[in-house]
């Protein structure tokens, strides 16, 4: 059985729109702090732990596809590897998307991690993770 690259590019697709709805909701997250808004920043944190259980879904449905068997799982794993974003060669339209489905999902991701790193000084202060770093 052929690998879906098409099923794969669709999840990564549905990852990339809940990296939106996360970078969304960490700028919300970081308005209610400043704001001291306890009751906003309670409901943002979950619906901010929902969304990562929708990104994690998605992202058990593609290394499932790996199962099928070991041609399969090559393919998988080197469609998901840094290496397929550092080498920027992929080949035909499906991997042309994944890839660029990929390298606007790790942007986001890299400005999410920038937020919630403030978000967590702002809140934490000296407590916070990132105080003694």
């Amino acid at each position: 059985m052929a690998l879906d690259v098409e099923q794969i590019m669709f999840l990564l697709q549905r990852r990339l729109n809940g990296m939106q709805e996360m970078k969304r909701l960490t700028g919300e997250l970081l308005e209610s702090a400043s704001r001291n808004d306890q009751v906003s920043i309670g409901l943002l944190l979950q619906m901010r732990a929902d969304e990562m259980a929708r990104l994690e879904a998605a992202g058990e449905r593609i290394w499932l596809m790996a199962e099928q068997g070991p041609e399969e799982a090559g393919q998988v794993r080197r469609l998901m590897s840094q290496e397929f974003l550092k080498a920027g060669r992929p080949e035909g339209f499906e991997e042309g998307r994944i890839f660029e489905i990929r390298s606007k999902t790790a942007s986001l991701l890299n400005q999410v991690r920038e937020a919630d790193r403030r978000l967590n000084q702002s809140i934490g202060g000296g407590r916070s993770y990132y105080a003694s770093k």
